[in-house]
């Protein structure tokens, strides 16, 4: 995942707001997601000093309405996250409550915690999808190579040191049985290739406390494998580009009746969390919302007479349609906010933490359902004022921060209590010995961070300015 909003190909002014105003638990505790893509997406309003899009006045009655915009806008409070960068420091916030609650879990003391895979990969795909959208129309087209090359420098350093030390440790060091060490190149494999979670659908495996949590990496890298050209598809057909929050919703709506069937057939447990044709909903939540943002933006240039809208009548209408829906859901975002935040945290309390009825429940509508509440929390997030409380409190320095480094923290967290936990807790109680374990978490995770994700991140920008010529780029129609 290309990282934290500096990449050249998304270093453009956004567009105008759009808004006017183990035992069965163990077995569970697997491990989290990688950390997203940065807060720069479409339907945000201007970083201060960028320009605004300039308004038309071909018609009559053209430059009122544009005043009466302008007004409106210039005394509306600051929406959306624009922080510096075009970076929404709130959502790094959302990604750092998601992965305290991973930690907790992990260390027995939140049964529901693993629900923060689920608010990962809504991000994710909102992020990402931002992302290729906005390469879209910008460049009409998207280059495949800079993409799947982002997403490496971003994934694979980090893993592969992880993946080093634990080579060095259970294999060269010898720490540890036979069968551990087995058990780690059996998951090093699996996850070197990207099929570990379907390794964890046939087999169990933590691959010695080591590479438990990287079934989720290779979850979302089967979808992004894939959804680019997916994506590129859509955009080309008028009919499907005009409606394409419908169509994802379409996806979602798909996925969690498949996954119903599945477990109403007798599916194991394991088939419906681990594999990505039953856990792609929430990904796809996050896809939709990136693109109704982005329709409607469409939809307030097309209103504005601004450059940039849609460029058909139909066209036109769908993205006018997305963005007044997106002006009625407005009014009412500062209680759906907390109200998703909220309920997220009731269910990672009262959640089931094992494979039997509970879990059954989960994939019966459950998942789906927390996917669209971190997506309307995102939302919020996205098109809220940034004077709300809801947004301070959660885009909140330290929060932002952990955001961050929540790459880091996912792949060394899981080592860190596989290894230490047990014997911390009984030495220290069970919440001191949360708080150390994410303290070593946090010092490793800021060590890998800014020793070799950074310098590595920045060759990649270095690489991605080059001319586009070089590249594989799939055009618009």
């Amino acid at each position: 995942m290309a990282e934290h909003g500096h990449d050249p190909e998304r270093a453009a002014p956004r567009a105008a707001a759009v808004s006017p105003r183990h035992s069965a638990a163990a077995d569970r505790r697997m491990g989290t997601l990688l950390a997203d893509p940065p807060s720069r997406l479409p339907g945000q309003p201007p970083s201060p000093g960028q320009p605004r899009p300039e308004v038309r006045t071909s018609g009559p009655t053209r430059p009122a309405a544009a005043q009466v915009r302008a007004a409106r806008a210039g005394g509306a409070p600051k929406r959306g996250g624009a922080g510096r960068g075009g970076r929404n420091p709130a959502l790094d916030g959302v990604r750092a409550l998601a992965v305290l609650c991973v930690l907790v879990f992990h260390m027995d003391s939140l049964r529901g915690g693993y629900l923060g895979v689920d608010v990962f990969f809504v991000l994710s795909g909102f992020l990402i999808t931002g992302q290729l959208l906005a390469e879209w129309d910008r460049t009409g087209g998207v280059s495949l190579a800079r993409f799947y090359l982002r997403r490496a420098y971003r994934l694979l350093p980090a893993f592969w040191l992880l993946a080093l030390v634990g080579l060095t440790a259970v294999v060269l060091l010898g720490i540890g049985t036979a069968g551990e060490r087995s058990e780690f190149l059996d998951s090093l494999a699996a996850s070197a290739l990207y099929v570990n979670n379907y390794f964890q659908v046939v087999r169990q495996s933590t691959g010695a406390g080591w590479l438990g949590r990287t079934w989720s990496l290779s979850l979302e890298e089967q979808f992004y494998l894939l959804w680019p050209l997916v994506l590129v598809a859509l955009c080309r057909l008028p009919w499907l580009a005009r409606r394409l929050p419908a169509v994802l919703l379409g996806g979602v709506a798909g996925v969690a009746l498949w996954r119903n069937a599945l477990v109403t057939s007798g599916a194991p447990g394991t088939r419906t969390y681990f594999a990505l044709d039953t856990r792609a909903d929430a990904l796809l939540v996050g896809c939709a919302l990136a693109a109704w943002l982005r329709a409607a933006r469409q939809g307030a240039a097309d209103e504005s007479g601004a450059a940039g809208g849609a460029e058909t009548a139909g066209g036109a209408g769908a993205a006018l349609c997305w963005r007044r829906r997106l002006d009625r859901v407005g009014a009412i975002l500062p209680v759906v906010g907390p109200t998703a935040l909220g309920l997220l945290a009731v269910a990672t309390v009262t959640a089931p933490s094992g494979w039997g009825e509970g879990s059954a429940l989960l994939s019966r509508g459950g998942y789906t359902m927390v996917a669209l509440l971190a997506g309307a929390l995102i939302l919020t997030l996205e098109q809220g004022a940034t004077t709300s409380w809801l947004f301070r409190a959660l885009a909140a320095r330290p929060l932002a921060w952990l955001g961050r480094v929540s790459y880091g923290f996912y792949l060394w967290h899981f080592p860190v209590v596989a290894h230490w936990g047990h014997d911390l807790t009984a030495a220290l109680g069970r919440w001191p010995a949360i708080v150390v374990v994410g303290l070593i978490s946090v010092a490793l995770a800021a060590a890998s961070y800014y020793l070799l994700e950074q310098p590595i991140q920045r060759r990649a920008r270095s690489w991605s300015a080059r001319p586009a010529g070089a590249v594989t780029v799939i055009p618009g129609a």
